[in-house]
């Protein structure tokens, strides 16, 4: 267990030390300070007569849960898994003393938790805008309960993206396979019904069906078993295929 706790910090060291995580960050604080500055925008042009008060924090979970996290988690299982198999030195971690189902799990761990570090940093960018703005702080217990919630599905969005590192030839391929396949998963979500009800995507946005929710106990275990079983069957499947492969 402590070797694969050791890895685990050493594989989410490689992705902390590169650039690419912090700059989405700080796109998507970007893009937190620019919908604020939409509600100042519309109290200006109304002469102060029209003025928002809103939840940002909350507002922008939705882009953070559906946009942001699930492109980091993406990059990062592509870092770890389908970059490191065209460098050749994915060779390295499989000379540690440790398993290959060790391996592959410090890897997709490393991925979860840059996906949740992402989603906390973005939780503290709209506290700050929203604490300077002026605006409500009173749900922001609420608040703060569903971004943890929500960090739940990303095990799910790892375990599809290792999947598809695992039977993809280059990282540019798997992580275009990656996106496009989300985004199909997302349009089955949206708009298909109820097939895609019965994707894991559909519940990206976990805390809708935790928090105020009043589905009977029957639908709850229905919505989580589709959620962790599909996290089961695509995990098992890529620790067949990558116990096989020859590096």
């Amino acid at each position: 267990m402590r070797a694969l706790v050791l890895n685990t910090k050493s594989e989410l060291q490689k992705l902390i030390t590169k650039k690419k995580y912090f700059v989405i960050t700080i796109l998507g604080a970007v893009i937190c300070i620019l919908r604020l500055g939409g509600n100042v925008l519309v109290s200006k042009i109304s002469g102060g007569e029209l003025v928002i008060k809103s939840n940002l924090i909350m507002e922008m979970l939705g882009f953070v849960t559906i946009v942001l996290v699930p492109l980091i988690v993406f990059m990062a299982v592509t870092d770890l898994f389908a970059s490191e198999m065209q460098e050749d030195t994915l060779k390295a971690s499989l000379m540690r003393p440790l398993t290959r189902f060790k391996v592959m799990t410090s890897k997709s761990l490393a991925a979860f938790f840059i996906g949740c570090l992402a989603m906390l940093a973005m939780f503290v960018v709209c506290f700050v805008i929203q604490l300077i703005s002026g605006n409500s702080l009173a749900n922001v217990p609420v608040t703060l309960a569903a971004y943890l919630i929500d960090m739940l599905p990303i095990a799910a969005l790892v375990a599809m993206a290792v999947f598809i590192n695992m039977i993809s030839k280059s990282p540019t391929l798997a992580m275009l396979l990656c996106i496009v396949v989300y985004i199909f998963f997302k349009y089955l979500n949206f708009y298909v019904s109820p097939l895609g009800q019965m994707i894991f995507t559909a519940y990206s946005q976990w805390h809708k069906i935790w928090i105020g929710s009043v589905l009977p106990v029957g639908a709850m275990s229905a919505k989580v078993g589709i959620l962790f079983g599909s996290v089961l069957i695509l995990y098992t499947l890529s620790y067949i295929i990558f116990d096989k492969k020859d590096y």
